[in-house]
């Protein structure tokens, strides 16, 4: 399979797991500055094949997103987390944008009307505070918290579920 955001676009819209699944391992086994250099248009992409009525495509973008993210702020844990702590010339805000643009989408998907969608999302944002917290994000974790409050606050039922 081509590593391209089109490529991985025709996998995630195919309706077919073995494809998805495919798709999905191909974006975890890149490698860290691999999987940053395509982040961007990948993401795009991602957020574009959410907006579908099809529920396993939008499962499936979750699930691709959640291995999407590259991490590179993991490799900083033990140290002190700058600039000059990450890979290349990658930064702290590329990386505090990455968990942003992926906390956002995760936020959406747990109101979703599909609770395959809302239970890929919940375990990802999971993921998504763990970093924070590993990395010391404090605020970002306050922010994240806040934000599900006030998201469960507004739902119930399975939805509430998902989000506690």
């Amino acid at each position: 399979m081509d590593q391209t955001p089109e490529a991985f676009a025709a996998a995630l819209t195919s309706g077919d797991t073995e494809r998805v699944n495919r798709a999905i391992d191909e974006i975890e086994d890149m490698k860290l500055e691999e999987r940053a250099a395509v982040f961007d248009d990948c993401f795009e992409m991602c957020r574009d094949r959410y907006k579908t009525t099809d529920g396993y495509q939008r499962q499936s973008v979750i699930r691709f997103a959640v291995n999407l993210y590259p991490r590179l702020e993991l490799r900083t844990v033990g140290t002190d987390f700058t600039d000059d702590a990450l890979p290349d010339e990658h930064t702290v805000d590329e990386t505090a944008s990455h968990r942003d643009r992926h906390r956002e989408l995760y936020l959406d998907a747990l109101v979703d009307d599909d609770g395959r969608v809302r239970r890929a999302a919940a375990k990802a944002i999971k993921e998504l505070a763990l970093t924070a917290e590993l990395i010391g994000t404090d605020a970002e974790l306050q922010t994240m918290t806040e934000q599900l409050e006030s998201l469960g606050l507004a739902r119930s039922g399975p939805e509430e579920t998902h989000i506690e």
